[in-house]
């Protein structure tokens, strides 16, 4: 039997319509999971929901920046399969801007669907009958959440809120057995990362190299599942980089 198995969970993932969102709910059928999925692109939902093995699962057209509706739909999600077992936080956008250009509502763009939605997710998921005791919390954070980057200040922010966030819920949700942890990827090469890579070949920009290279985004989907099964109920609170050794 395979350490890592998700046989009879149901698992949220946020940002599934593509990159490591969409991967994450693929590896996670493969395993056994019942996968629920949200995004605020319908064409990208239903072409992961094409992508899935098994039955049963289901996806969700929301806008994150909307948190009114979060709780809503968390309580349609609950209504249609009972109790989750699992959350991941992939959804997230990026910035880069120079100093002389920050400003609040820039970071509050960046804050709002890379932590504030997180927050309100965890809170809604959480409430009484919504969440199996027991269960595990992921969140995407980035290796930028340790490192600085020229013109990367607000994403840079936004993903060390993330990792300050899981500390402090690692200890809430202790008493419920809730686990919640972190991922820190490095390059990862997704579509998106593919073309950043590309592009700054053109241009001519140094291209940092991690001493085993960029990661695929199969191997982030396979350690989000690994936090989400039963293999160990006693890692949280925690950010675990896969970054090709690029921090070492």
């Amino acid at each position: 039997m395979s350490i890592v198995d998700l046989s009879n969970k149901k698992i949220v993932i946020t940002g599934a319509g593509s990159g490591i969102g969409q991967k994450t709910a693929v590896v996670a059928s493969k395993l056994g999971a019942r996968v629920v999925m949200i995004d605020v692109s319908a064409a990208g939902l239903k072409e992961t929901f094409s992508l899935l093995t098994g039955s049963g699962h289901s996806f969700y057209v929301l806008d994150l920046t909307d948190f009114d509706a979060i709780d809503n739909c968390i309580q349609d999600v609950v209504d249609e399969h009972g109790r989750i077992n699992g959350l991941v936080h992939c959804a997230g956008i990026s910035s880069r801007k120079p100093l002389n250009v920050l400003k609040r509502d820039g970071f509050s763009r960046v804050m709002d669907i890379n932590l504030f939605a997180f927050v309100e997710l965890v809170r809604a998921l959480t409430k009484k009958g919504r969440f199996e005791d027991g269960g595990s919390i992921v969140a995407m954070s980035s290796i930028s959440s340790i490192r600085g980057y020229k013109a990367k200040t607000e994403y840079c922010v936004s993903k060390a809120s993330v990792d300050a966030f899981v500390r402090c819920m690692a200890l809430e949700l202790a008493p419920k057995r809730i686990r919640i942890n972190s991922i820190m990827p490095g390059e990862v090469l997704t579509p998106m990362g593919t073309k950043s890579r590309e592009m700054a070949k053109m241009t001519g920009a140094a291209i940092e190299e991690a001493p085993l290279g960029a990661t695929q985004p199969e191997e982030v989907a396979n350690l989000i599942a690994f936090l989400l099964s039963d293999a160990t109920k006693t890692i949280t609170g925690t950010g675990i980089r896969i970054d090709g050794g690029i921090c070492l």
